[in-house]
C-alpha cells in the first residue's frame, strides 16, 4: 500500500466516523455531553451574576472619576451625565428604596445635560434645575415614607413637567 492510499483510507474512515457518530453509542454520549456542556456554559453566561464588576469602588469615587474624565465644559455635559447615570445604576439603584425616583432623576439629568450641550439652557440654569430636581426627589421620598401619596404624586407631576 502506498502512502497516499493509507492517507486516503484514514481520511475516509474519519469522515465516516464523523457522519455516523450517532450510530456509535460511545461517540453519541460524548457528543451529547459536549453539546450539553456548551449549552450550559451559554445559558450560565446570561445571568446577572456573571456581569463584570463595576469599574469603581463606590458611588462617590465613581462620580469623582466622571468629573475627572469629563470636565464641566459645554459639550461634555451629556457624556458626564451618562457616566454619572452609569455609576448610579451600578451603585445606588440596586439598594434604592424607590428605584423609579432614581431613574426619573437620571432622565432629568440627561435631559438637562443635553439641553446645555445644545446651548438651549445656560449652565447655571441647568445646575439650578438639577438641584431643584434633587430636592423634589428627597421630598417625594419623605412623603412616600409618611404615606402621603397625594403630595408625592403632586411633586412627581412637577418632575415629569421638567422632562417636557
Amino acid at each position: 500500500m502506498s502512502r497516499k492510499h493509507v492517507k486516503l483510507t484514514i481520511h475516509l474512515e474519519r469522515e465516516t466516523q464523523r457522519r455516523d457518530w450517532w450510530l456509535d453509542p460511545k461517540l453519541r454520549r460524548r457528543e451529547v455531553r459536549r453539546a450539553a456542556a456548551l449549552l450550559c456554559a451559554a445559558v450560565a453566561g446570561c445571568g446577572p451574576g456573571f456581569l463584570p464588576p463595576p469599574p469603581f469602588g463606590d458611588l462617590a469615587s465613581a462620580r469623582q472619576a466622571c468629573n475627572a474624565q469629563y470636565p464641566p465644559v459645554v459639550g461634555n455635559y451629556a457624556r458626564h451625565a451618562a457616566c454619572v447615570n452609569e455609576a448610579v445604576e451600578a451603585y445606588a439603584l440596586p439598594t434604592a428604596r424607590y428605584p423609579d425616583l432614581i431613574r426619573l432623576q437620571e432622565a432629568v439629568r440627561s435631559a438637562l445635560s443635553d439641553r446645555i450641550d445644545r446651548r438651549r439652557l445656560a449652565v447655571a440654569a441647568g445646575l439650578r434645575q438639577m438641584a431643584q430636581t434633587d430636592r423634589l426627589i428627597e421630598e417625594i421620598e419623605r412623603e412616600r415614607e409618611r404615606g402621603d401619596e397625594v403630595g408625592a404624586n403632586r411633586r412627581l407631576a412637577r418632575l415629569h413637567a421638567m422632562l417636557r
